[in-house]
């Protein structure tokens, strides 16, 4: 499946997440998980969730330098399906879904998931259960699937990062690394597929080039 223009993408990606997080409240409503409570402002936690969301994307743009196959076919794959309607997408488009992904990814898969596997089965079976379905619902190609995981392993590390549990920290890193990530995709969409939306004019008002 590929997106063709800005607005099925946002409406579908949107849509999709505001459901992962809806899914993520109720089901820890029903199983008795406060995982919306598990979110602490503090100014550690939120240096700690910039630095990951730093890392994590410096760790994942360096890797995709490497001669290695299946890491180009996951970047082809990515242009293909959301190249051209990132590319379409304004800064602010593209922050305020990585933010709804942020905080609806993390709410399920680590405020939910993880912790309420751990009330029955442990820790190392919540993280490792948590980020396997994590890399599961990123499943675009198996080399993705792998990485994303591996992903899902290092969200559910910082959820404990500070040594206080605090989903802060995994949410924020999370919003941080896919906002820097949509705007590399949304440059390199641009030069691949060239200026074919050069002569669109915005169709909202808060939109401005970047």
């Amino acid at each position: 499946m590929s997106f063709q223009n800005r607005e099925d993408f946002l409406h579908t990606a949107g849509l999709f997440e505001f459901s992962l997080l809806v899914l993520g409240v109720a089901l820890g409503w029903a199983f008795s998980v406060s995982s919306v409570e598990q979110i602490q402002w503090t100014l550690p936690a939120t240096m700690w969730g910039i630095l990951a969301g730093l890392a994590l994307y410096l760790l994942i743009t360096g890797l995709e330098h490497l001669p290695f196959d299946p890491l180009k076919s996951i970047q082809e794959t990515v242009l293909e399906v959301i190249g051209r309607p990132l590319s379409q997408c304004s800064l602010i488009e593209l922050a305020l879904l990585s933010i709804l992904a942020g905080i609806g990814e993390e709410v399920l898969f680590r405020g939910f998931l993880m912790t309420w596997i751990e009330s029955w089965g442990g820790y190392w079976l919540g993280f490792g259960v948590s980020s396997f379905v994590f890399g599961l619902v990123h499943s675009v190609t198996w080399a993705y699937t792998f990485f994303a995981t591996l992903a899902g392993g290092f969200l559910g590390w910082l959820f404990d990062a500070t040594g206080q549990r605090n989903l802060l920290v995994p949410i924020i890193a999370h919003a941080l690394y896919d906002f820097l990530a949509f705007i590399a995709i949304a440059k390199e969409a641009r030069k691949m597929f060239g200026d074919e939306q050069s002569q669109k004019k915005s169709e909202t008002d808060n939109e401005f080039e970047w």
